[in-house]
Parts: structure tokens; C-alpha cells; sequence
């Protein structure tokens, strides 16, 4: 690596705030006996102040109400809710299966406990996928949308 190379990575360092203080005074020192590395070192702070305060822009919220009337965005997101229930259903149905697989396959125990213990805990894998699903919606939308005036 070359001395210019190692120079642009102190003065990267030393403008996003990540030297330790030694390393700062040795790299200020550099600065002092330099003007072309001092002009440098102005344009780098000057150029991290105006990315600091870049933010991306929001898209209006009509754009965003005409994207979701389309057909396509309703049913892409529908299918995908879709498939994730079903996949974490048999993930976790086979993960109790499993775990109960000495009970439900013990043909000591009456098939009508083995029926209703499989079909109960089916019953909670599918509750718990839907609470789950439930939740990350309540999430994704604020609890007051509007601006409420006084």
C-alpha cells in the first residue's frame, strides 16, 4: 500500500470520527506542515457534512395509495403471506411431531388421545402463525396515522 493510499485511509478515519487520539494528534501534526493535505482534509469534512445530511426522499402518499390499488402488488404480497404461513405450518408441525413422536406413534395410548393431541397442537402451530402474522401487521402501521389537530 502506498503512502498516498495510507494517507486517504488516516484522513477517511480521522473525519468519521474512528481514531484513537494518539492517531488524531500524529495525523493533525501531518496536517500542519501540509497545505495540500489541509485543503484536502477541509474538502473530505465539508464533503462528509453535506452526506450527513442527505436523506432519502419520500415518495407522496397518493404515489404510494396508487401502487397498492394495483392488482398485482395485492396479490404478490397475498401469495407471499401465503407461502410463509404454509412453510412455518409444516416447519413447525414437524418440529412437534417430533417432540411428540413417542406418544403419538405408541400404539398403547388410545387413538382418540393420539387423534386430538395431533389435531390440537395443529390447531396451536396455526394460532401462533396467525397471532404472528397479526402482530407484524399491527407493527407495520402506526397506531395514529393522522396528524390529530388541536
Amino acid at each position: 500500500m502506498g503512502d498516498d493510499e495510507l494517507l486517504a485511509r488516516e484522513m477517511t478515519r480521522y473525519v468519521d470520527g474512528l481514531m484513537r487520539p494518539d492517531e488524531e494528534r500524529e495525523f493533525l501534526r501531518k496536517t500542519e506542515s501540509d497545505a495540500a493535505l489541509r485543503a484536502e482534509l477541509a474538502a473530505q469534512k465539508k464533503l462528509k457534512e453535506v452526506t450527513d445530511g442527505m436523506k432519502l426522499a419520500q415518495l407522496p402518499d397518493a404515489i404510494w395509495d396508487g401502487y397498492w390499488r394495483g392488482i398485482y402488488h395485492r396479490i404478490e404480497r397475498g401469495t407471499g403471506w401465503i407461502f410463509l404461513s404454509v412453510g412455518l405450518i409444516l416447519l413447525i408441525s414437524f418440529g412437534a411431531y417430533h417432540m411428540c413422536a413417542d406418544f403419538l406413534l405408541n400404539p398403547g395410548q388410545p387413538l382418540i388421545a393420539r387423534i386430538g393431541v395431533g389435531i390440537g397442537a395443529l390447531g396451536i402451530i396455526i394460532l401462533l402463525v396467525s397471532l404472528g402474522r397479526e402482530r407484524y401487521f399491527a407493527r407495520q402501521h402506526e397506531r395514529y396515522e393522522t396528524e390529530v389537530e388541536r
